[in-house]
This record gives C-alpha cells, structure tokens and sequence, in this order.
C-alpha cells in the first residue's frame, strides 16, 4: 500500500513539475510512465473502428493536446494524480472522436464527386500535391494558437463556432471571439498571394 501511494505521490510531483514549471523532461518522463494506459484508453473508445489512425499515434497526440491545455493556471482543478488521469482519459477518447470526425468529413467530401468524375492517377497524385502545398501554406499564415485551432477544428474537423468555444474555453472568452479569429483568418488567407496562386493552378489543372 506503501509503494502505491508513494508511486501516486511520484506522479502527481510530476506533473507538478510539467505543468507548473513547464519542465519538459517532467512531462517526457509522464509520457513513458503513463502512454500504455492512454493507448489502452484510445483501444476502448466507442468509435475507434472508425478511424484508421493507430492508437499509439492518437495517445501521442492525447498527451500533445493535454501539454498544450493543462496550463499553471488550470493546475488547481486537479488536486491529485486520480483527477488528473480521469482528464488524460478524456484527451484520449476526445482525441479519438476528432479523427473519427476528420475522417468521416473526408469520406463526405470523396462521396460529392460525380460518377463520371473519375481522375486518372496523374490527376490523384496532383490534386494531392496541392492539397498538401495549400495546407502548409495556410498553416503559415496562422498567427496564433487561436486561428490555427479555428483552421483546423472549423476547417478540418468541419465543427461549429459554439462546439469551438465548448471545447476551448481557455482560448476564447465567448462565441464573437471564435468568429472573430475565423474571420481575421480568412482575411488574410483571401489576401494571401501564395493561396490564391495555389487554387489558381488547381482550378488550371482540372479545367485543363
């Protein structure tokens, strides 16, 4: 019972340490210690067979998401190691439902194309070229933590504004503040020189 509670005592001094320090070998050390049970949580969510993603790459991605919410501020809501498992849990089974929901929006988009719209290989590997050049460019013009969540959760995941703001209140004050970060990007992606020549020569190569 000793080992146990000391092992618990361990614990939460890490994450103490990782979050309220910002130590990242705290926080590497708490991905050794605990990416079993955040792959083992990924295996259990309801709605991983609908993703092809691998749970070791959604409990990485879980711990990511977790670094990046769980700030000093934030450290007070969790006062011991069990309070804080039950939010990585949650990391892992919300981690798993966005790429369940990415890959659903982008099984939609493939089912609008048209029966006789059928592209030769060299019109795949091309449209995948420039879907790949496009979304580094527009990641490049992400100012912010708040526009590169908008980008990808409105623009990728295909969530509302209201859904935004529930999932990052540490992020946004209210729901203007999410329309707001929306609209400043796409302003600046619309004036985006790189942008507007990438879907030009998209919209060439279909048309050609």
């Amino acid at each position: 019972m000793l080992d146990q509670a000391t092992s618990r005592e361990r614990g939460y001094e890490l994450f103490q340490q990782a979050i309220l320090a910002r130590d990242e070998d705290a926080w590497i050390e708490i991905g050794t210690r605990y990416r079993a049970m955040l792959i083992s949580w990924a295996s259990q969510c309801s709605v991983i067979n609908a993703t092809d993603e691998l749970c070791e790459d959604i409990a990485d991605r879980a711990l990511a998401r977790a670094w990046r919410a769980l700030t000093p501020e934030r450290f007070a809501h969790f006062p011991n190691l069990p309070a804080l498992m039950a939010y990585l849990r949650t990391c892992a089974t919300a981690t798993v439902i966005d790429s369940a929901r990415a890959q659903s929006v982008r099984q939609r988009a493939y089912q609008k194309l048209e029966p006789d719209d059928v592209m030769t290989p060299e019109q795949v590997v091309l449209e995948e070229i420039e879907r790949t050049e496009l979304w580094k460019i527009v990641l490049g013009a992400v100012t912010n933590e708040c526009e590169r969540v908008v980008l990808v959760e409105s623009f990728q995941f295909d969530l509302p504004p209201r859904e935004i703001l529930a999932r990052h209140p540490d992020l946004f004050s209210d729901i203007d503040a999410v329309y707001m970060a929306k609209r400043h990007l796409i302003g600046r992606l619309q004036r985006n020189k790189d942008v507007r020549r990438c879907l030009c020569g998209a919209l060439g190569s279909r048309i050609g």
